[in-house]
């Protein structure tokens, strides 16, 4: 009998529905970029995470909070001229500047923009892109338990970049190099995800690694101190969850501008107040506490042995992370291999 060279997949015409929603899997932090032949890698672009169902007659579109955002982005509805009936693509929104990076502050302006005349006005002014990473069901088959390797390939068999949908289009063993392009760039770092995982929806999975050139951690906010003059804010204090309990991390003082200051004050001030955590390092008593309901990421440079940030820095809301997802996770040593490194790398560049 023959050798096989190749499998054959069979598409039975069997009645097949899609799953309502489905949350993302979720990267773990590494310490130091690397190469392998056994990981892909592609840019961290440091958007909102979103996952987007087309059944046929319209493109439906959710966050990883589950929450419904298909009228805020209509630029996804592209999707139904290239993606196969009955599939699920996971991606990620950004807004880029002229270069072809994310731009932060723009996004966050697109993310405010809640009502039809508001999307209508941001939709010229800050054009979401879609970069697409990921084909999880495809004619109502679920290819979760295929290979990335091979999720891949029928992602790009099945959906092309056009309009403002990108398909990205990850590097192979050369993560140093890439890594060290997207530095250059003044990217934040890569995400490197081995070719034989498959998809665990809803995990944070050591087989996904982000490596980042500076740390970031998703705190959520406990209180925070008023501003004065001009500016609304002072500061804010925020913490990890840990079983369901949460606790200060840190003090952050800076990186946010007036604008933000006043976003922040507008989602803090209507939260209900809570008495001081008795863990609280801070007795001071300009500090509102709150009820732990906003979620912000901040950049910082180390954990100290006491279990606080150092050095925090506001970076930006996290509208689309819940207050139980801010845990802190291990660093997860990275992958060490005597390959030899063969040099630059070219970053993908978004057809725009």
């Amino acid at each position: 009998m023959p050798a096989r060279t190749q499998t054959v997949e069979l598409d039975l015409p069997f009645d097949r529905t899609l799953p309502d929603r489905l949350r993302p899997m979720l990267s773990m932090p590494a310490s130091m970029p690397f190469d392998s032949p056994d990981y892909a890698f592609e840019v961290a672009w440091n958007g909102i995470r979103a996952l987007a169902a087309f059944d046929g007659a319209r493109v439906s579109l959710w966050g990883r909070d589950l929450a419904d955002v298909t009228g805020r982005f209509p630029e996804v509805q592209a999707l139904k001229e290239m993606t196969p009936v009955d599939s699920i693509v996971d991606g990620e929104l950004i807004v880029t500047d002229v270069e072809g990076r994310p731009d932060g502050a723009a996004l966050q302006e697109r993310l405010h923009a809640t009502k039809p005349a508001a999307v209508a006005d941001s939709l010229r002014d800050h054009p979401i892109t879609y970069v697409v990473y990921d084909l999880l069901y495809v004619r109502g088959r679920s290819l979760m338990r295929e290979p990335l390797h091979r999720r891949q390939a029928r992602l790009r068999e099945s959906v092309s970049s056009a309009n403002r949908i990108y398909v990205a289009d990850p590097v192979v063993a050369e993560g140093q190099a890439f890594f060290d392009a997207a530095a250059q760039k003044g990217l934040d770092g890569i995400v490197a995800k081995r070719l034989d995982s498959p998809y665990r929806p809803g995990q944070r999975h050591p087989d996904w690694l982000e490596v980042r050139a500076a740390r970031q951690q998703d705190v959520v906010v406990l209180g925070f101190i008023p501003g004065s003059g001009a500016h609304r804010l002072e500061a804010l204090v925020v913490g990890t969850n840990n079983d369901g309990i949460y606790s200060a991390v840190g003090m952050v003082v800076g990186g946010f501008d007036l604008l933000t200051e006043g976003r922040l004050r507008a989602a803090l001030e209507p939260l209900p107040n809570l008495g001081k955590p008795p863990d609280s390092p801070w007795v001071d008593d300009r500090i509102c506490w709150v009820e732990p309901r906003v979620v912000a990421c901040v950049r910082f440079s180390e954990w100290t042995a006491g279990g606080q940030l150092r050095f925090p820095i506001f970076d930006r809301l996290r509208l689309d992370v819940l207050p139980l997802e801010c845990v802190r996770g291990p660093v997860i040593d990275s992958p060490l291999t005597d390959r030899p490194h063969h040099g630059a790398v070219q970053l993908p560049r978004l057809p725009l």
